[in-house]
C-alpha cells in the first residue's frame, strides 16, 4: 500500500534514471533509491527536520547524505524540472517558503495608548 509520501510506481518509473549508480568502494549494499527518495520527499513534504524522519525510511544519515549529494550532483533539480515538464504532474509539485515565528509574549500583549504632546 502506498503511503501518502511515497511516490507512486509511475513516477517512480519517470525520475528513476536520473538517480546515480552508486559510487562507494566500501562494499556495501546500497539501500534502495527509492527508499532514499521516499524519506527525501516526506521531509521535503512534511516540512518536518531530517531527526524526525521515520524509522521506516532508514538510517538518518544515509538519507540525509544522499540527499545532499544528489542536491550537489543536480539530480533533485533535474526530477523537479522533469515532473514540472509534464503537465498532469504539475498539480503534485507545490512549494511554499513561508515561515512565521513569533516570540512567545507576542499575543496578548496591553497596547500602549499613543502619547500627545500638549
Amino acid at each position: 500500500i502506498m503511503e501518502k509520501y511515497e511516490i507512486s510506481d509511475y513516477q517512480w518509473k519517470q525520475i528513476k534514471d536520473f538517480i546515480p549508480p552508486k559510487t562507494s568502494k566500501c562494499g556495501r549494499a546500497r539501500r534502495d533509491p527509492r527508499e532514499l527518495m521516499n524519506a527525501i520527499i516526506w521531509v521535503l513534504r512534511t516540512g518536518a527536520p531530517w531527526c524526525a524522519l521515520p524509522e521506516k525510511y532508514g538510517p538518518l544519515p544515509t538519507a540525509y547524505n544522499n540527499f545532499r549529494k544528489w542536491t550537489n550532483q543536480g539530480v533533485i533539480e533535474k526530477i523537479f524540472q522533469a515532473f514540472a515538464a509534464i503537465p498532469e504532474e504539475c498539480t503534485e509539485i507545490q512549494i511554499d517558503s513561508t515561515y512565521i515565528k513569533a516570540h512567545q509574549h507576542s499575543a496578548g500583549a496591553k497596547k500602549k495608548s499613543p502619547q500627545t504632546n500638549v
